[in-house]
């Protein structure tokens, strides 16, 4: 999926990609190459690893398999 990262400031901040249909990921434990506010990136989604509980509550959280910054 593809979308903007933004860190979001509840709870402390949260990373989150807000994706081009408009939805919010809630990003758990993203990797320190993706915790880049405003850029836009492609990420794969860990399904062997669900989420049950988040800190954020944006919606859907996930933890990310792979990612591809595609600008900054």
């Amino acid at each position: 999926m593809q979308g903007i990262i933004r860190k979001i400031g509840i709870e402390g901040g949260v990373w989150a990609l807000i994706t081009d249909d408009g939805a919010q990921v809630e990003l758990i434990e993203p990797p320190e190459g993706l915790r880049k506010n405003g850029a836009r990136a492609e990420i794969e989604i860990d399904e062997a690893r669900p989420v049950e509980v988040s800190i954020g509550m944006l919606g859907q959280a996930a933890r990310v398999k792979s990612f591809r910054i595609l600008s900054d």
